[in-house]
């Protein structure tokens, strides 16, 4: 079942504010591009994304991996994924200060993109899978 247009910008922006998060602060550079996209596609309003943006919120890198996955799901359309990456590389860049956990998200996407799918080897992907069963494993047990 397709998503509609203003769930998946909703989708995006949460995945971009959970990216601003993961290295613990949200810039202010970032800070003004989340507010363009925002206000910009009409998804929250001002209050709530100030609440946000202001008060701190905990992303995990497995927590943005997992965003990351359920928004271009099995099998990623080419023009999602490059939105996608866009968008999220244009918040990391945003302020000139990379943080590692950033680095590592923008590494994980490379590892999404659906132009690679078919260049990883079977090992790689039922690699991934058991990450994937691990992972679902150990949000059930908490």
């Amino acid at each position: 079942m397709l998503q509609s247009t203003e769930n998946r910008h909703h989708d995006l922006l949460e995945i971009l504010i959970a990216v601003a998060w993961i290295d613990g602060e949200i810039q202010a550079e970032e800070r003004v591009f989340l507010e363009e996209i925002a206000l910009e596609q009409n998804l929250i309003s001002a209050a709530e994304l100030e609440n946000l943006l202001t008060q701190q919120q905990n992303y995990s890198a497995a927590k943005c991996y997992e965003l990351l996955e359920q928004y271009l799901g099995a099998t990623p359309n080419p023009a999602d994924y490059d939105n996608l990456l866009t968008a999220v590389s244009k918040l990391i860049y945003s302020d000139d200060d990379i943080a590692t956990e950033e680095a590592a998200i923008l590494t994980r996407m490379q590892n999404l993109d659906p132009q690679n799918a078919n260049n990883r080897s079977t090992l790689d992907r039922v690699i991934g899978k058991i990450q994937k069963l691990y992972q679902a494993g150990l949000q059930k047990s908490n």
